[in-house]
């Protein structure tokens, strides 16, 4: 994966330092968003233009994130379904590591790390199967297969394989409902590598029939979620610099049957880079952080597969550079990492950034929707929940450092 640090440039930074005409140029503005609209029917589409202008919000002064180190850059966390347990995705200049971390209410602790196989350079996004058996990273050549059991009792090696295929770049995992299959973002060649798992773990990783192919998207595959049912998987792809990103819809069936471009139901238009994906409980709404729009944007998945271009339906002004996002209190609640990742990169700051949650019922209905934010390490990378005690696990990827903090809740911050 190229660097971070060249490759993202910021809006606000190349404003300050080339000039309004250059950036204004390039796709960013600092002009007044549009107001967010309703999740009714919209009477004209919206756009998500690149942007410059960031929220501002109060502070929530009452949550205090608990905080760990860990050794090197860390990307993702996934907790256990038991509560025990948490897992880190960790670059460093030697390759990728998982950090096994004792988790519990208020508790954040490193008891070990294990190496990824050396092919793998870095170590991204992760997912564990819904029968909580095994974890799976996805580290830019190839994507791990770890036996969770090994991971936490620290016995034996816990890789069982490793997923690769023709695409490069692989960066974010998911798996279908019921464990069969596993999808990948392929950041550098821009597509969805669909692999069937479970020929991998019966047979072998090496096996016919385990690299089932590519769906292919476009530049900067990045983000990916699936639809409750598992029906669909939305995927986000960077695009070129400026108001070129894209959500894509893609059948998974489809996409296992190896159907290639033919798996992709539609895209629509995301703003300047989007980066992560959320898909609501009830399945009505995707979430998407945009880096360089610095917003978080709302799509309606009827409209999505119907009219994507009438798909957009609020537009939420956050902090700067957001990336991480993921739902809490049954989805009334957005948690979007801002990460200010251009001034991380190109002055080597070391200041805090902010997780700003969003009261999404709000959103949708164009009121203001900021809840306010909780003050975070430097370049807040990803968000999870974990789902035996509901607090929400952050991977600071700037400060080298994990968080956790009680999930906020629209009802008591509203």
């Amino acid at each position: 994966m190229a660097d971070w640090r060249a490759k993202y440039g910021s809006c606000r930074r190349r404003a300050l330092g080339v000039g309004l005409l250059i950036v204004l140029a390039s796709g960013c503005t600092s002009s007044t968003p549009r107001p967010v609209t309703s999740s009714g029917p919209a009477t004209a589409p919206l756009s998500a233009s690149c942007s410059t202008q960031v929220a501002a919000s109060s502070p929530l002064t009452s949550i205090r994130p608990v905080t760990a180190q860990v050794p090197g850059s860390p990307t993702a966390l996934t907790a256990t379904a038991d509560g025990r347990w948490a897992f880190a995705s960790v670059s460093h200049q030697n390759g990728g590591e998982i950090a096994v971390m004792a988790v519990g209410a208020g508790a954040l602790r490193l008891v070990r790390t294990i190496a990824l196989p050396g092919s793998m350079h870095d170590a991204f996004g992760m997912t564990l199967t819904h029968d909580g058996r095994f974890l799976l990273a996805a580290g830019y050549t190839a994507t791990a297969v770890m036996n969770v059991a090994a991971l936490e009792d620290g016995r034996g090696d816990p890789v069982a394989g490793v997923l690769s295929d023709g695409g490069a770049g692989q960066f974010e995992v998911e798996v279908s409902k019921d464990d069969r299959y596993a999808y990948v973002s392929d950041e550098t060649t821009g597509g969805v590598s669909v692999f069937d798992l479970s020929t991998a773990l019966r047979h072998g990783f090496a096996s016919p029939g385990v690299a089932l192919g590519i769906v292919p998207l476009a530049s900067g595959a990045v983000g990916m979620a699936l639809s409750p049912d598992g029906t669909l998987l939305y995927a986000t792809t960077l695009g070129d610099y400026g108001p070129h990103g894209q959500l894509w819809v893609v059948n998974t069936a489809e996409a296992e049957k190896a159907a290639g471009s033919s798996a992709v139901v539609s895209h629509a238009n995301a703003g300047c880079q989007p980066v992560r994906v959320a898909v609501s409980p009830d399945g009505g709404t995707v979430w998407v952080t945009a880096l360089q729009s610095n917003a978080l944007l709302a799509f309606s998945t009827t409209d999505l597969e119907r009219d994507p271009n009438l798909a957009l339906r609020a537009v939420v002004r956050v902090g700067s550079e957001p990336v991480g996002l993921a739902l809490a209190d049954d989805g009334r609640v957005a948690l979007v990492g801002d990460s200010d990742r251009g001034l991380v990169a190109e002055t080597g700051s070391s200041a805090p950034q902010t997780v700003s949650v969003i009261d999404t019922a709000a959103a949708l209905a164009h009121r203001p929707a900021s809840l306010g934010t909780v003050a975070v390490g430097v370049f807040p990378r990803d968000i999870g929940i974990d789902p035996a005690n509901g607090e929400v696990l952050l991977a600071d990827y700037g400060s080298g450092t994990v968080e956790a903090f009680p999930a906020p809740s629209a009802l008591t911050l509203g």
